[in-house]
């Protein structure tokens, strides 16, 4: 697959810094190098290589284009180890060739390698398991390995046997209410943990799993000893205060119990907000405080207790501001899933979770496969803007959804699908598909867009090449 020089991803390649997602290098170098970045993206988010391009630290932007012609013996020892050094084998690599001038004033071509992030963790036929970190390779060990097992859905913590725990720990009232609602009443009560896959009989004694724990233990934070529950903090305004006098409307508090209850009670909350939360003028009409769908919220919810990582300890967080509700969910994106793919992509980490929750009478969650999609939907239905997912790395990794509370201003939609084609968008580009003539109202759109989280601000680095694109997207190849 082939673009010209004149394409716009050459422009942006020049652009971009390395990054979690993004390396550069001159073919000349050693495959070595490259199958470890290869590895690490693999086992990341995935990732973008520019092949015959210098590093931005290395050369002026006008010099970066090298071209692939210095190394063409190298890069196919490099396109020959991407089939033969890993273990597992990969997803298929993209191949994607540029046709350029080089910064000798030759024909020449670069070489994009886009690699996918792989439900596996791969290594190196040596044995080394890199991930990336930044704009680094991080050589991992054996611990780091364990944990990524967990976040990829490799490991499962709900198929873990739960020690010290008894059948009278559980909630005798929600374990009749599913068995009611799956029509297996006349089921003894072993037998039927086992048959959902809750518990087994290991030398003639039963054994409960995490799972069982979590669906159906009285308390499970205190069963398993773990943080696996939901904390909510309301504030007033748009940020947290973090002075002396924290801006709560209410104190911070925990949900805890069963899966089920735990969602419940959260959407109880959630209800009292929209009852009690005073309506406010938007131009002539009076609107609820409160946008957002119930159904959207409770999706958000439902989504970040199935998927969540019981590994780590640590609840769920729900923060609630005046323009818009934040989930933090513990753990990355399992499997395959990244923030490109996870409208249309499925992977379950909690598989067990899942389809018990969606067997009660009143489930939560339809267990369709259209659950993100649908909160896209139902948000946009209501003339509010789209959910937001990002990646938290301050932590072990946690999935952020951004539910906005505001509606839509004009020209967003037009703005939005544009940077869902292109990657990024300057003032005027985003003059050319508004047909807005002046720059000082673009500007102050992309200004109040940017403030509201919905865009962020990208300095090239190089005088007057300011874009803008969406939080969380990497270049498009």
């Amino acid at each position: 697959m082939y673009m010209k020089q004149t394409d716009k991803n050459l422009e942006y390649l020049l652009d971009l810094r390395e990054s979690q997602e993004f390396d550069c290098k001159r073919a000349r170098i050693k495959p070595s190098k490259i199958v470890e970045t290869i590895c690490a993206f693999a086992n990341t988010d995935g990732g973008v290589i520019a092949l015959g391009v210098e590093d931005p630290e290395k050369a002026s932007r006008s010099e970066r284009l090298i071209g692939i012609a210095e190394g063409d013996d190298n890069v196919s020892d490099i396109l020959n180890a991407i089939d033969k050094e890993f273990e597992p084998p990969l997803f298929p690599v993209k191949k994607q060739y540029i046709d350029i001038i080089n910064s000798q004033n030759h024909p020449d071509r670069l070489l994009l390698l886009t690699i996918s992030k792989g439900e596996d963790i791969h290594s190196l036929k040596n044995g080394d398991t890199f991930r990336r970190d930044g704009n680094k390779n991080h050589k991992m060990g054996a611990s780091e390995i364990t944990r990524l097992r967990y976040e990829k859905g490799i490991l499962k913590y709900e198929d873990e046997k739960a020690t010290d725990v008894k059948l009278n720990d559980l909630d005798t009232v929600m374990i009749a209410k599913y068995k009611a609602d799956t029509s297996s009443q006349s089921i003894e009560d072993w037998q039927f943990l086992k048959d959902n896959g809750l518990a087994s009989l290991i030398d003639g004694q039963w054994v409960l799993y995490k799972s069982a724990i979590l669906l159906f233990g009285n308390n499970p934070a205190v069963l398993l000893k773990s943080k696996c529950s939901i904390k909510i903090s309301h504030y007033y305004g748009k940020e947290r205060n973090y002075s002396g006098n924290p801006n709560f409307v209410i104190r911070p508090f925990t949900v805890e119990g069963c899966l089920l209850k735990q969602i419940q009670q959260t959407m109880e909350y959630y209800r009292e907000i929209v009852r009690e939360s005073p309506p406010k003028l938007v131009g002539a009409s009076f609107l609820p405080s409160m946008l957002i769908p119930e159904w959207a919220f409770q999706e958000a919810i439902t989504n970040a207790v199935i998927h969540r990582n019981y590994f780590l300890e640590d609840d769920i967080q729900v923060r609630i501001f005046d323009d818009r509700i934040e989930v933090e969910s513990p753990g990355a994106y399992p499997g395959h899933i990244t923030p490109n793919n996870i409208r249309n992509e499925r992977f379950a980490r909690n598989p067990i979770l899942q389809r018990v929750l969606n067997r009660f009478g009143n489930a939560p969650n339809l267990d369709i496969g259209e659950g993100v999609d649908r909160i896209y939907k139902v948000m946009s239905d209501n003339n509010l803007y789209e959910p937001r997912y990002s990646l938290v790395t301050e932590k072990p990794n946690s999935v952020l959804l951004t539910l906005f509370n505001m509606q839509k201003i004009e020209y967003w939609d037009t703005v939005s699908n544009y940077l869902d084609n292109n990657f990024s968008i300057n003032n005027q580009e985003a003059r050319e598909i508004t047909n807005i003539q002046d720059p000082s109202k673009v500007s102050r759109l992309l200004k109040k867009w940017t403030e509201d989280g919905l865009i962020e601000k990208v300095e090239s680095g190089y005088k007057g090449n300011t874009y803008y694109k969406k939080p969380g997207t990497t270049i498009v190849a």
